[in-house]
């Protein structure tokens, strides 16, 4: 025996396949040999099983159906209930007996297969015996033709039973078998090696042999886990696309709703007009009854002229008329009355003067107790009883003159301070005016579900966005504000927004478009933006405790920002904590501590816009405001109200002193009692009978008189159809003031409602009206046909919005107009929150695919082709010192074009030192690195056939290169191009040697180890001669070869080994004969 082998001596089989118990001596290499069936295949996979605890049985001949249950079990393989030799509870054993040289000892190792039934699975327990030999264990007992097994638990060792912990299972046992006999290799690897070399297929293609033969398969298992991030990473580019599907779709709708909005705006603002043009056209209208009234007034007064005319006609006949009464009698008699009826004229001349300035005086009086009674109560409490009687006799003129003058002097005052009060009024009216409409538009727009922001940010942001999409850049411009998703403790929020001031509407852009950004601020001179240089922001982690904590914001630009202004702001809930950061803090209160200094922040004006809710706060704050500008609005038009009417009312207060009489009340009772007198006289004097002797010529003179009389009386009939005519005009005038108040009270409804829309209104309609030259510049046909128009963009609108729905899966009964407000609010969730979110985790699970790439797969491979160029390198160190005859053989082994990619990767990691990870961590600026690595991976997840990228020998193409030596010359040539031009035998020697060498890796050279090796179905192809060569080469390398062969390869083989087993079939069972028989003794 070879001093450095451990050399099987014995092989004990017991209830193993048609081995009932044999026991068989082993004396080095050894050849069992036997017909077809007889268990020569059988044997080999005992050893395999004992030692490696292999189960891919006579895979030489490739049968799959072989098992350990099977092998137990005695399966026949034949039909009916005699198929199995074995029935019920089953124990087996198979062991292998060695000798150790060196330890100069022998080694008992086994495997005990316990089978409780027929149906249950069989366990196996390996088990190793240092210092004992096969006939130390009472593995059965045999009594006549009855054989009893030992069970494990009582098998026993030189009379001393097993203890339960010496028996192991399959990894464990293997593992300390091979041990035991001096192998440091994996037992996988080492039953690799042994089944390749025992189910020997020699092929044509050397490249195909040597990857399945030689090397071990190498499955990367990160190929599963690098798929699974790609399936993540899918599914996160899918949620990713689809809510960019779902954006574009809102964008869509938005410009939808934004032509909606147009239209809706142009049909509220033409129905403003439509009633504001019925209060001008009443107006109008009002204006041209006036004309007629003044026409008719003219017309009027031609008239009295003409009856001035007639008055001359008149007057003639008078004169004949007093021609006839001009006797003396009557006369004297008229000159009385006359002088009486001159002094009663002049009489009445000053009663009518009289009764005018009384009448004057009634009217302050009046006043005074009426409109402007509150201006009596700014005087003094004594000259209310005077003025309250000033059209009536009692006081005294000079009393009268006085409180009148001081009546007149505060009249004049009121009236100035009034008026001065009134242009106030008027400015705070209108500044009041204007704030409601401002407020009544953000309110709308709110109610939109469209936040506030500053309108010059607003339209320099769109500035910048039209300016990408010229240049076609897809790029999104948002504000700072925009980006914050929330806040974590809103009791804050009004703290840090007031802090933050116009830095919330700053823009952020993505880093790679920065520069562009600046370039438009500058090129457009936008004074109202400032651009955040995202690209140049430092990474942070957020700082615990600070103002930054408080915002959740996915955007990575935005956090960052966030991060840069509010890391270094701490959140103090008092000031002793604010006094302990005087580089940064900040209370709730506004208390501000920043650069060593201290401030109270004025909180009250910030408005909010920070968060999802920020909406509903800014509504709340713009109703609040609108209410209280509201008020402050109805209280000014009260007060402008009354400082109207009390100008109006004091506007009739003639304020010259010298047009009052305060005697008129006193001389008018005492003419109005001296006229009286003066008539009675009168009335006395032509109550006379010698009067009526005169009246006759008075008659006649008097017909002519009437007669002229008469004409003046027609005359005064036209005087009474123009008046007639004026008063229907007067009418018409009072009921059009009627109509404008009713047409203003219409307006003023639609105004109040859309009352953001007046000053486009009246820009609109002095265009119309300019154009037009009309007063009712809208009808209303040209309203149906906006109507129309609104209607049909509010089908389009719900068009886009079903299919949003169909997209994001909503309900479809989510549509119309009234729904804008929550496709925009989904708008701002989806383009500002989700997609960021999204996008964000797109970019982590493509940083975790690429890293499970590189730092698993890549890797792995790398390390994997690395082991297996030792291996080789190894195998040709081997080779190289044990040439077969005059030829040495040598494993080439070169990458394949086709994975140029992997192994250019592979080189550029050399300057990481071969670290996937530390490239990972680097600046990554290799863009043809970049470049192969996604080109590789995408190469890799898409290949249907995994094993193409996943086994690492499918990376390279190998071969042989045999080089002979023929005298003192040299040949080299490969194996590949010598296929078709060698024997079988030369085609087959190769293989035989590649094997061999790859199985010495297992033995090592300088220990004392077992070296077998397992040759089934041996050299079939090959030559007597060239068996000879093999034997002999195997030999001489120390191997201890158990080969399995038909009994015509007796005499080509067993000639050139220790041993021969012969394996005989007796009735159902076989056993075994060491040494030759008789090839027709096999089968008896």
């Amino acid at each position: 025996m070879m001093q450095n082998r451990k050399t099987a001596t014995k092989l004990l089989l017991v209830q193993w396949s048609r081995f009932q118990h044999v026991c068989i001596e082993l004396e080095g290499s050894t050849l069992f040999t036997g017909v077809n069936g007889s268990g020569k295949s059988t044997v080999l996979d005992a050893m395999t099983y004992v030692l490696t605890g292999n189960t891919q049985f006579n895979k030489a001949a490739k049968d799959k159906d072989r098992t350990v249950k099977g092998y137990v079990r005695g399966d026949t393989k034949s039909n009916g209930a005699t198929r199995y030799l074995r029935q019920g509870q089953v124990v087996s054993y198979i062991a292998m007996e060695f000798w150790s040289p060196a330890e100069q000892e022998h080694l008992v190792i086994g495997v005990c297969i316990e089978s409780p039934d027929e149906v249950s699975a069989p366990g196996s327990s390996w088990f190793v015996c240092r210092n004992a030999q096969i006939e130390d264990l009472n593995f059965c007992e045999i009594d006549g033709k009855n054989m009893y097994v030992t069970p494990k638990n009582l098998l026993e060792v030189k009379g001393v039973r097993m203890k339960s912990a010496e028996f192991m299972g399959r990894e464990r046992g293997t593992e300390q078998i091979i041990r035991a006999l001096g192998l440091r290799c994996e037992v996988s690897k080492y039953r690799s090696k042994l089944i390749k070399m025992m189910a020997f297929d020699p092929q044509n293609n050397i490249d195909q042999f040597i990857a399945e033969c030689v090397l071990e398969p190498g499955n990367v298992d990160s190929l599963k886990e690098l798929r699974e991030q790609r399936e993540q990473f899918d599914h996160i580019r899918k949620m990713y696309e689809d809510l960019r599907d779902s954006k574009n779709k809102l964008v869509e709708i938005e410009n939808k709703s934004q032509q909606y909005e147009t239209k809706k705006r142009n049909l509220n603002i033409r129905e403003m007009i439509f009633k504001y043009q019925e209060v001008l056209a009443k107006q109008k209208e009002k204006e041209e009854i006036e004309i007629h009234v003044t026409e008719l007034e003219q017309k009027k007064k031609e008239l009295e002229q003409r009856q001035k005319d007639l008055q001359k006609l008149l007057e003639a006949a008078r004169e004949r008329l007093q021609i006839a009464e001009s006797n003396d009698a009557y006369q004297g008699m008229q000159k009385s009355i006359e002088n009486l009826k001159s002094q009663v004229q002049q009489i009445s001349f000053k009663i009518e003067k009289e009764e005018e300035q009384t009448a004057k005086l009634l009217r302050i009086q009046k006043a005074l107790s009426t409109e402007i009674a509150w201006l009596l109560e700014k005087l003094d409490a004594g000259s209310r009883p005077v003025l309250l009687h000033l059209g009536e006799a009692g006081s005294s003129a000079d009393q009268k003159r006085k409180e009148l003058l001081r009546l007149l002097d505060a009249v004049e005052k009121q009236q100035n301070l009034l008026v001065s009060q009134r242009v106030h009024l008027e400015d705070e009216k209108r500044i009041r005016h204007e704030e409601l409409t401002n407020l009544e538009k953000q309110l709308k727009q709110l109610d939109a579900n469209q936040i506030i922001f500053p309108e010059e940010v607003v339209k320099a942001k769109q500035v910048i966005k039209d300016a990408f999409a010229k240049k076609g850049i897809n790029a999104e411009v948002r504000m700072f504000a925009e980006l914050v998703q929330n806040l974590k403790n809103t009791s804050w929020r009004q703290a840090i927004e007031t802090f933050l001031g116009r830095k919330r509407y700053y823009l952020i852009v993505d880093g790679k478009y920065c520069l562009e950004a600046m370039r438009v601020l500058q090129e457009k001179k936008l004074h109202a933006a400032t651009v955040v240089i995202t690209d140049k922001l430092p990474d942070s982690e957020v700082v615990k405790g600070s103002a930054a904590e408080q915002l959740v914001i996915p955007n990575v630009d935005a956090r960052r920002y966030a991060n840069y202004l509010l890391n270094g702001i701490h959140l103090c809930d008092s000031l002793n904590e604010l006094h302990e950061y005087p580089k940064g803090g900040l209370m709730k209160d506004g208390m501000l501590a920043k650069s060593y200094a201290v401030s109270c922040m004025n909180m009250k004006k910030t408005q909010i816009c920070l968060g999802q809710d920020a909406i509903e706060l800014q509504k709340k704050s713009v109703r609040e405001q609108k209410q209280i500008v509201q008020e402050a609005y109805d209280q000014v038009m009260d007060e402008l109200k009354q400082t109207k009417e009390k100008i109006s009312s004091l506007r009739g207060v003639d304020l010259e002193i010298n047009n009052y009489h305060v005697e008129a009340p006193e001389l008018l009772a005492q003419n109005q009692t001296e006229k009286h007198k003066y008539e009675d006289t009168i009335r006395q004097i032509q109550e006379s009978p010698e009067f009526a002797a005169i009246l006759k010529e008075q008659i006649d003179a008097k017909k002519a008189y009437q007669e002229v009389e008469t004409q003046q009386n027609h005359l005064y009939t036209k005087i009474g159809e123009c008046q007639s005519e004026q008063k229907g005009y007067e009418e018409r005038r009072k009921n059009i003031s009627g109509e404008i108040h009713t047409c203003e009270k219409l307006y003023e409804e639609i105004r109040m409602k859309y009352l953001e829309l007046e000053r486009a209104m009246l820009e609109e309609y002095e265009k119309l009206s300019a154009k037009q030259d009309e007063v009712r510049v809208v009808s209303e046909l040209s309203l149906k046909k906006l109507r129309f128009g609104l209607e049909e963009c509010v089908k389009e609108l719900e068009n886009e919005q079903i299919e949003y729905c169909k997209i994001a899966g909503k309900d479809m009964n989510q549509r119309g107009p009234a729904y804008i407000p929550f496709y925009r609010k989904e708008y701002r969730e989806i383009a500002n929150v989700k997609i960021e979110e999204v996008h964000s985790k797109l970019l982590d699970q493509s940083q975790k695919l690429e890293s499970a790439f590189m730092n698993d797969f890549v890797a792995e491979m790398n390390e994997t082709i690395g082991e297996a160029k030792r291996e080789i390198d190894a195998i040709n160190r081997e080779l190289k010192q044990i040439p077969f005859g005059q030829d040495t053989y040598k494993f080439k082994m070169q990458e394949k074009p086709e994975r140029l990619l992997f192994f250019r990767i592979c080189k550029k990691l050399e300057n990481y030192m071969n670290s996937p990870e530390l490239y990972m961590n680097a600046n990554r600026e290799d863009e043809e690195m970049e470049r192969d690595i996604r080109e590789f991976m995408d190469m890799i997840l898409n290949e249907e056939d995994e094993e193409e990228y996943t086994d690492y020998r499918k990376y390279f193409t190998y071969d042989m290169e045999i080089t002979s030596r023929q005298g003192e010359e040299k040949i080299t040539a490969d194996l590949s191009k010598k296929q078709g031009s060698a024997s079988n035998g030369e085609k087959q020697t190769p293989y035989f040697i590649i094997l061999a060498a790859s199985l010495l890796q297992c033995y090592p050279q300088r220990s004392c180890c077992a070296r077998l090796a397992f040759i089934d179905e041996a050299f079939s192809a090959l030559s007597r001669e060239r068996i000879e060569q093999m034997v002999k080469y195997l030999e001489e390398n120390g191997f201890q070869v158990i080969y399995a062969a038909p009994p015509e390869k007796i005499g080509s083989i067993g000639q050139y080994i220790q041993s021969t087993v012969s394996l005989i079939i007796t009735g159902r069972y076989t056993n075994a004969v060491e040494g030759l028989v008789k090839l027709d003794e096999f089968n008896d």
